[in-house]
Order: C-alpha cells, then sequence, then structure tokens
C-alpha cells in the first residue's frame, strides 16, 4: 500500500477519533454544568426563608418564623416534606428544619408568630426542646406572638421564648392535659355504621373473646369496664405531664405553682386577662413586636427576613375539623386531621377541649 494512503488513513481516524473524544469531553461538560445549576436552584427552592421587608443594604436580620395550626406528631416516611409544607401544621422536624436554616443567616433575633390549639403531647415537648436548644447554641433572643390563639400545647411551646405578645382579643391559655380515651360499651349487642354515623345497640350484651398475656394487655378495650386500679395509673400519669406542664408555666412565668392550679386553671383569657394573669407580657401586634425586640437589640437599621408562607389554611376549629361531617376534606387534609385526631384520642395530648369534639 503506498505510504501516503497510509498517512492519509490514520490522519482520518485520529482525526473522527479526537472529534469524537472532544463532542464527548464537552457533553460531559455540559452535564456537569447544568446538573451544577440544578442542585443550587434546588437548593434555593429549598430554602424556606427570603427577604421580607426593611433595609436590604443591613448585614442585621430579624427571622420571622410563621407557624400556624395543630401540633402533631411526625408525619413519618410515608409521607414527605413536600406534602405538609403546603399545610398549616406544626411538627418537630419542621421546626428543625427552620432553626438550622436560621443558623446559617445573619439574624439578631427571632420572632415566632404562633397560632395553634396544642396537640400531641410529645410532639409539643420536642418542639419546645428544639427551641431551648437553638437559644442555647445561638444565644440569641426569642420572642413568641400570637395574633388569634395560643393555647395548650402552643403556649407550652412559647415558653422557650424571652417574651410573649399577643393581638388583642387572642385566646391564651388552656394549661391543661388530657390522657388517651377509655370507651366503654356497656353490653352491646351491634355495632353499626351508617349515613347518620356510628350507632351500638346494646340492650342484652354480646360476648367478647380476646387473647393476651400481661396484666393491664387489653387497655382500652372498649367492651370492659376499666378497673380501679387501672383508672388510678392512668390519672396518675396524666397528672405527671400536668405537673410537668405547671412547674415549666411558673418557672417561666414568675407565677405561684398554686395560683395556676386554682386560679388559673386551664381556662382560656381573652389577650387583656391574659395580661392580667401574667401569661403574656403585652397586648401587642406582629410589627409592634418585632420593633420592640429591634430596639432590645439596639438595632439602626435592620431587615427581616420569613419563612415562606404556606399556600392555604387548612387549620380552623371551625372548618378543619367540622368539614369531614360533610366529606369535603381533600386528601392532604384528612391527613392532618387524622393525623391530629389520633394523637388526641390515643395518646397524651395538650389542646383545647373543643378540639376533641370534633374528632
Amino acid at each position: 500500500m503506498p505510504k501516503y494512503v497510509t498517512n492519509y488513513t490514520m490522519k482520518t481516524f485520529f482525526g473522527a477519533f479526537f472529534r469524537v473524544l472532544g463532542a464527548f469531553f464537552a457533553l460531559i461538560f455540559l452535564i456537569v454544568i447544568f446538573a451544577t445549576a440544578s442542585s443550587y436552584f434546588s437548593e434555593n427552592d429549598k430554602l424556606a426563608f427570603s427577604y421580607l421587608k426593611g433595609d436590604q443594604n443591613s448585614s442585621d436580620s430579624i427571622g420571622l418564623i410563621n407557624i400556624n395550626g395543630p401540633i402533631i406528631s411526625e408525619p413519618g416516611n410515608l409521607y414527605n416534606f413536600d406534602l405538609f409544607s403546603s399545610l398549616e401544621v406544626i411538627y418537630p422536624s419542621l421546626i428543625d428544619g427552620y432553626l438550622k436554616e436560621l443558623k446559617t443567616k445573619n439574624v439578631k433575633g427571632v420572632v415566632v408568630s404562633i397560632n395553634s390549639p396544642g396537640g400531641s403531647v410529645s410532639a409539643t415537648h420536642a418542639i419546645y426542646a428544639k427551641f431551648v436548644n437553638f437559644k442555647k447554641q445561638t444565644n440569641l433572643p426569642i420572642y413568641f406572638h400570637s395574633s388569634e390563639i395560643l393555647a395548650s400545647g402552643g403556649y407550652w411551646i412559647s415558653l422557650s421564648g424571652d417574651k410573649i405578645f399577643a393581638n388583642y382579643g387572642s385566646l391564651i391559655g388552656s394549661i391543661g392535659v388530657k390522657g388517651p380515651d377509655w370507651i366503654y360499651f356497656n353490653s352491646p349487642t351491634s355495632l353499626s355504621t351508617g349515613p347518620f354515623g356510628n350507632y351500638v345497640e346494646s340492650p342484652e350484651g354480646i360476648e367478647l373473646y380476646s387473647n393476651t398475656a400481661g396484666k393491664s394487655k387489653d387497655i382500652f378495650n372498649p367492651f370492659r369496664k376499666p378497673n380501679s386500679e387501672e383508672i388510678f395509673k392512668l390519672q396518675q400519669m396524666v397528672d405527671d405531664i400536668y405537673e410537668d406542664f405547671i412547674n415549666l408555666v411558673s418557672s417561666k412565668r414568675k407565677i405561684e405553682k398554686n395560683i395556676i392550679k386554682s386560679e388559673i386553671g386551664a381556662m382560656i383569657y381573652n389577650s387583656n386577662k391574659a395580661k392580667d394573669n401574667f401569661l403574656i407580657d403585652n397586648e401587642n401586634n406582629i410589627n409592634q413586636t418585632i420593633n420592640f425586640l429591634s430596639k432590645k437589640l439596639d438595632l439602626d437599621s435592620f431587615n427581616i427576613i420569613t419563612n415562606k408562607k404556606n399556600k392555604f389554611n387548612i387549620f380552623n376549629l371551625n372548618t378543619l375539623l367540622n368539614k369531614i361531617n360533610n366529606k369535603s376534606l381533600n386528601f392532604n387534609q384528612k391527613i392532618i386531621k387524622d393525623k391530629f385526631c389520633n394523637n388526641i384520642i390515643n395518646g397524651f395530648s395538650s389542646a383545647l377541649i373543643s378540639s376533641y369534639n370534633k374528632c
């Protein structure tokens, strides 16, 4: 074969090879650039806090956390954050995410705008602890503010802050605890479900066979009465949690325990009476609360960053928990309603009694 033919063939081969190789590396480069950009925008989309108002040129910020709704235990692996981020509900990992992000911001203080009737005791205690730990780690002041309702578990959470404020007319209080329900059907003959709900017939009684081992293993069995020992022990557990709640209110609000128990009780109060009872520091709206904190911090100029507003408000005791009666709850709303009701019926809860009546 002539030499020039061989050289031409080799040049053609290597030329094609390097063109393909160049195209390959160019494609890889574009993929890396696209992935990096996608990751960047994806991470930004996940950020909860953004500028709300104030001096954008200031390096000092106040973080405003908006949380509303019933307090429930963790949604679990079945439900992801994206599902619940559009709903107004409060749970520990939601708060954990907010506080972790605020640690990365140059905030000088935090205002928590909260409206809640309470809910699960365990979730309430976990959220309270998260705010306390955040304060210890950052040494930042935290002020709580409510524009509508701050009751029971919601009030418990607010005790983690330095001060508590509320709008005029807000409902504050309900310092109490409820244990699991034990509903006893006295000699039922049948359990029926109809268009008007569940009902029980019990003229003569039915027989129930249940295989259990261990004393009180069948606790909350609806077909037998609780004995006196079980009632006593269940009440003890409720009293223990109530005592913790009382001790916390007494310590944080500087109120004598006997006054909390005998005079304040588990009543709810309007903002004026709540102030008289030392449950809140003053009647302030949210802007007054933020300004009060800025003066405490001696900030001449600052801006406010806040978490994204929820897309819609599903929580209202007279809407969310009533909607189930006319079957108008959508899937996401029903998840929250079921979770909330399960917490307050089958566990220890700190929520307004009207919440129980809706489940």
